[in-house]
């Protein structure tokens, strides 16, 4: 399994890729054309851009998905997303300067917290949707729950990397149209507004309203992976060479490419918005940490090239891609994603672990093979799936750990307890309401993963007692088996 393949479980096979077209770029630069004095000047870069318009044709990366998408989310959140008017909406014409990080107001409360197995607390990511004043992003915070789009993305995560802390995934009111890391409440911060500043950059050339789902997803997912970048080198103390903003650009890229048809699909439109932007009054000023929007989507499109050049080779003939970066691109994507996959390897959890060629921390056959089942259902509920690979995943490497040795292992220890936690919410919702408890099976859906991971970890790392084993077995509820270690 290569690099970033750890990262993306199952958000990228459930959400559909950014499908646009020229009419922006067409516009924008016989915009740009209008603006010079030089009439003679402007006739030939006219007559140069059509040519090269007609050269792109039917070839064009952004006049049709990537071979084999689908239209899951994108599909569905598509017609939401279309019917919100945003134009009763705080302008968004530029972006707005950044906030101070405190002034936002943090997650609301979930309506049952996730209870811990013994020493072991509930950690990963989770999600909460902050209600709002403003009509729109109400409308926006109902397309997203109903669809639950982030906790698929957090249970994703939750299954593949392991983090030291909790970390909240928010969407909420900004009062500026951004995505932010803030690391001193560890929350990724998806603004209302952001979705507001999408719906108004490619509603004017969406040509239906799945094609607008694809694409204000798919642009919200790559903001949103370039977060999760700040926040994993800061909570795993990763290295970050150079500017940090091209660092999780490249992993916001690397993560996409590795869901698929469908994570490319959202790369892309996540680089046609820096293409658009680029190309309009909202260009990213010289002293910006970040770098030009221009740029930006070159470095997008050249990792994507560089993944599979036969299966892009359009990207350069189309002229999207000049032949003369497209020459060192296959040798960037190897380099980048090596450099990325030797940084996380051991953040691994034990889901992805056996799915790359490294020593992974708890022996193979340790590791979870359960997949995600209804949190109120069988004894194997909640334990952490393998991640799916998008190829054969190369076996273990010979130093790999032994198999265990004892007679109940770690992995069914971590299914007992995940379990009792399960079970343990169960008795605490009565006398919720319907949507209520759903939303805290949705909770637990996505939490459980990454407390199963631990149990996993702790149960291999201290190499429980045999005695210690059967006594999670064995134990009538939770507080029982929190007490067996």
């Amino acid at each position: 399994m290569k690099a970033a393949g750890w990262l993306l479980v199952c958000a990228c096979a459930l959400i559909a890729c950014g499908k646009s077209d020229t009419k922006h770029e067409g516009k924008s630069a016989a915009g740009d054309k209008a603006e010079s004095k030089d009439k003679d000047k402007d006739t030939a870069d006219k007559a140069g851009d059509d040519k090269q318009a007609a050269k792109r044709g039917a070839v064009d990366p952004w006049a049709a998905p990537p071979p084999g998408s689908s239209n899951k989310v994108g599909g569905s959140t598509g017609g939401g997303l279309a019917a919100v008017d945003t134009s009763s909406a705080k302008p968004t014409s530029t972006l707005a300067a950044k906030v101070e990080l405190g002034s936002i107001a943090q997650p609301e409360a979930h309506a049952v917290e996730i209870k811990g197995f013994g020493e072991i607390a509930a950690s990963g990511f989770t999600v909460t949707y902050n209600a709002s004043s403003i009509a729109t992003h109400e409308q926006f915070r109902n397309v997203l729950a109903t669809n639950h789009v982030f906790e698929q993305v957090a249970e994703g995560l939750n299954k593949t990397v392991r983090i030291p802390t909790p970390v909240a995934i928010q969407l909420v009111d900004c009062n500026t149209v951004n995505a932010f890391y803030d690391p001193n409440t560890k929350r990724i911060i998806v603004c209302y507004e952001l979705l507001d500043y999408f719906v108004e950059v490619f509603k004017p050339s969406a040509t239906s309203t799945t094609e607008l789902g694809n694409a204000v997803i798919g642009a919200t997912m790559f903001s949103f992976f370039h977060e999760a970048g700040h926040g994993l080198i800061h909570l795993l103390d990763l290295p970050a060479v150079g500017r940090e903003e091209d660092s999780v650009d490249q992993l916001a890229t690397l993560t996409l490419i590795a869901g698929g048809d469908d994570g490319v699909g959202m790369a892309l439109a996540g680089a046609y918005w820096f293409q658009l932007q680029s190309k309009s009054e909202r260009k990213t000023p010289f002293w910006d940490e970040h770098g030009f929007d221009g740029q930006r989507f070159y470095n997008i499109v050249c990792l994507i090239y560089g993944s599979n050049p036969d299966k892009y080779a359009s990207f350069v003939s189309s002229g999207t891609l000049p032949p003369e970066r497209a020459r060192r691109c296959p040798e960037e994507y190897a380099k980048i994603n090596k450099a990325w996959e030797k940084l996380l390897q051991p953040h691994l959890s034990n889901g992805a672990a056996t799915n790359v060629a490294y020593k992974p921390p708890v022996a193979p056959s340790e590791a979870p093979h359960a997949t995600s089942q209804d949190p109120w259902g069988s004894p194997q509920t909640g334990a952490a799936p393998s991640a799916p690979s998008p190829a054969p995943a190369p076996p273990p490497e010979p130093q790999a750990p032994a198999a265990s040795t004892h007679a109940i292992t770690c992995e069914q220890v971590a299914a007992k307890a995940i379990e009792f936690v399960a079970l343990e919410a169960k008795q605490r919702v009565r006398g919720m309401t319907a949507e209520q408890i759903e939303e805290v099976k949705r909770q637990l859906e996505t939490q459980l993963p990454a407390m199963a991971n631990q149990i996993l970890a702790e149960c291999a790392k201290q190499d429980w007692s045999d005695a210690s084993r059967k006594c999670v077995l064995d134990a009538p509820n939770l507080a029982t088996a929190s007490n067996c270690h």
